[in-house]
């Protein structure tokens, strides 16, 4: 999915492989990681970005979200982001069509 942030489009896809180098950064499983709330929201970022963007570092990630917190957006905005971009992935279940049936 294309995202903007700070003005400037990034393709974000969350894999696998993306996630597993989140837990390998993070030296923890995802789940105990979510109780570090700016460790979380700087790794999963990254994390979505980094496939699509490999140049990407964590630190350049931690930039993108101290930008956007100065722009007006908040933590929650960007862990909205990730959170969306991980449904479309397939991570919480099925992404959702539109269609009801």
């Amino acid at each position: 999915m294309i995202v903007t942030i700070n003005n400037k489009e990034f393709t974000m896809r969350y894999t696998v492989n993306s996630l597993c180098a989140l837990e390998d950064r993070a030296g923890m499983p995802i789940d105990r990681l979510m109780d570090r709330q700016f460790s979380a929201t700087r790794l999963l970022l990254w994390a979505g970005l980094v496939e699509e963007q490999p140049e990407l570092t964590v630190h350049a990630a931690g930039c993108l979200i101290n930008d956007c917190i100065a722009a007006g957006d908040s933590l929650k905005d960007i862990v909205d982001l990730c959170a969306e971009g991980l449904r479309e992935a397939g991570f919480f279940g099925p992404a959702e069509s539109g269609d009801p049936t």
